[in-house]
């Protein structure tokens, strides 16, 4: 299945945060950036149509085509996993 967005790449997102019975929301509030959580999960916008991410101990990188496709890279054991 194919998945394709025609509008400007990062500007339709969302964001749930839970604490306890308290939820924070965000959704569609300009162009998305970043996103840390701890220390195994990064996704930040390099550039208006390029991606980053950081997933444990993987790097992905990720291309929005001008047709709405993402071309993805993933490559595995680029970072340093912490201690069990």
């Amino acid at each position: 299945m194919e998945t394709r967005f025609a509008g400007k790449p990062g500007t339709k997102w969302r964001i749930l945060a839970r604490d306890g019975e308290r939820r924070v929301t965000a959704e569609n509030e300009g162009v998305f950036d970043e996103l840390v959580v701890d220390e195994w999960l990064h996704l930040e916008q390099m550039d208006e149509n390029t991606w980053w991410m950081r997933v444990g101990d993987a790097r992905v990188d990720i291309k929005v085509l001008p047709d709405g496709r993402a071309e993805v890279e993933i490559e595995r054991d680029v970072y340093d996993q912490p201690p069990r």
